[in-house]
């Protein structure tokens, strides 16, 4: 079993070059949504580097596949638009090392996008048990032995390619965190992170507000309300619509989300039955 491993979501890859790409230097497993099924192995610079091609679809379903195939003792999330510092795997098992505890590590990454900006902790700390969490995948590095033995796994409804556009990474936050591991903030850098080409934020519109509202139910059917009222709150101001359209949208997310039924699909209901009429 080796120390560490990248375990990246990517779509439409032809071969290896991504390794270059992100200034990868550890072992990387790539799950690869594709339009075709295979599996691929190579020896680069001392490392292991396996590309699965499925023609799966969803963000969720790609990160389970890349932890299926995971080997190593401590393994970090990522999506294929981060680009690492060279010391990658220096950073991550060291911190590992030092907090032998920790089960979970939150790291920092940089970013030039302005409305994402990556909450920073000026050291390395435990987490409190119901301490926030507002962190993405791609930020979390686990020890691997500790997640399968919690049989934590991302959720195939939420994500990019999902019925539901967003919220994987706080779903598997919030199981591993019910399962009981141990969670630590870390106060370095491990990259920078682009955002420019997100596969679900298409800005504060009637879509996002549809799949928080999806997003709270799913979450909470019982308190799913307060959930709704905290999510108007912290996006105040954000995007065009007003609050009572913005309320109006994550209402119809969480009935839809009884349904299962996606914001394009919505949509689509709502034009069919104009047309009749």
């Amino acid at each position: 079993m080796s120390k560490f491993e990248i375990l990246c979501v990517t779509m439409h890859q032809n071969d290896f070059s991504k390794i270059q790409e992100m200034n990868i230097h550890s072992d990387v497993v790539f799950a690869n949504q594709c339009d075709h099924t295979s599996y691929e192995e190579i020896e680069y610079k001392g490392h292991s580097a396996k590309m699965i091609s499925t023609q799966t679809r969803g963000v969720g379903v790609n990160r389970n596949l890349a932890l299926t195939y995971a080997s190593a003792e401590y393994c970090l999330f990522a999506d294929d638009d981060v680009v690492y510092c060279d010391d990658l795997e220096g950073i991550v098992v060291g911190e590992f090392e030092a907090h032998p505890d920790a089960d979970v590590f939150v790291f920092h990454l940089d970013t030039s996008d302005p409305v994402r900006k990556q909450q920073e902790y000026p050291r390395t700390r435990k987490c409190k048990p119901f301490e926030k969490k507002p962190w993405g995948g791609v930020r979390i590095a686990v020890k691997l032995s500790a997640v399968r033995k919690a049989n934590v796994w991302f959720t195939t409804l939420f994500g990019g390619g999902c019925v539901f556009p967003s919220g994987e990474d706080s779903m598997w936050l919030r199981d591993a965190s019910r399962k009981g591991l141990t969670f630590y903030v870390s106060g370095k850098t491990i990259g920078t992170v682009s955002f420019d080409d997100s596969s679900w934020f298409t800005g504060y519109d009637e879509k996002f507000f549809f799949g928080k509202g999806a997003f709270c139910k799913a979450r909470s059917r019982r308190c799913f309300f307060l959930w709704m009222r905290y999510y108007l709150w912290r996006y105040a101001g954000k995007g065009s619509l007003t609050y009572n359209e913005k309320l109006r949208w994550m209402r119809i997310g969480a009935q839809c989300y009884d349904r299962l039924i996606g914001f394009d699909g919505y949509c689509e209901l709502m034009e069919n039955k104009l047309k009749k009429e």
